[in-house]
């Protein structure tokens, strides 16, 4: 009975002994886990700039090999554009002058004249008559810059518009040969006569020609009547003549009727 009691009054003592050696194992584990996650969460520390350094060394190294990949295979040869021809207008046999020189052109024309157009003058050994009845001059020939009404702009003027009724006849200036029949959006109907020493143009005539190319003219005879001039529309209805002497155009008036 004696030996019970003395058991029994042991055991209080064996419990607190049971625990403390108990909370001593659960701490001693503990300490370990947090040395274990102590010593990982040192190695991966992102304020470590060792760390980052490595990272973005070798970061670097793969970009310039990425980077010289994406360009070997995005690399494209660019060729320089090609103008596209720009198609310019041409008008069949042109050989006039009025629409293609522009005033400035037409001054500096102005300051080389002299003895090449008399010279071209000169030339032109036969007289030539008028192109129409009348003998009018509405607009004589400039080579300095005029005003025109249609075109409403300054330009040179280098042909003689004379008066004449629409559908009056248009008579051949000398003998020669129709070297060429042309249509032009600015001057209508063109017939060029090759006189031998001048080419003579007669502008704005109807389409209903009386001559074809290739055939003889005397002076007087009938080439066509007069018709619109669509860059002279605005003005009286006349027919313009150009006369070219070599290289250059000359003044109708100057070798019309006239051996001087």
């Amino acid at each position: 009975m004696k030996n019970y009691r003395h058991a029994k009054a042991k055991r209080p003592t064996e419990r607190v002994s049971f625990y403390i050696a108990l909370s001593i194992c659960m701490m001693a584990v503990g300490f370990a886990v947090w040395t274990a996650y102590s010593t990982l969460s040192d190695t991966t520390d992102p304020s470590d700039n060792t760390y980052f350094s490595s990272l973005s060394t070798e970061n670097a190294a793969v970009g310039q090999e990425m980077t010289g990949v994406t360009v070997e295979a995005t690399e494209t040869v660019t060729e320089p554009p090609t103008e596209e021809p720009t198609e310019e207008m041409t008008e069949p046999a042109r050989k006039l002058v009025i629409s293609e020189t522009k005033p400035t052109e037409a001054k500096s024309a102005n300051q080389n004249m002299g003895s090449d157009q008399l010279q071209a003058v000169l030339n032109v050994e036969n007289s030539l008559i008028y192109p129409v009845k009348s003998g009018q001059v509405t607009k004589p020939y400039s080579e300095d810059a005029v005003y025109s009404k249609t075109l409403r702009d300054y330009r040179a003027h280098v042909g003689c518009d004379f008066a004449a009724d629409e559908d009056e006849n248009v008579y051949a200036m000398c003998d020669g040969t129709v070297s060429d029949i042309s249509v032009s959006e600015l001057y209508g109907v063109i017939i060029e006569v090759d006189c031998g020493d001048c080419y003579v143009y007669y502008c704005g005539l109807d389409s209903q020609l009386t001559v074809e190319k290739g055939q003889q003219l005397s002076t007087g005879d009938t080439i066509g009547t007069v018709a619109q001039i669509p860059c002279e529309n605005e003005d009286e209805p006349h027919v313009h003549i150009e006369i070219r002497s070599g290289n250059r155009t000359i003044d109708p008036l100057s070798v019309i009727e006239s051996d001087s």
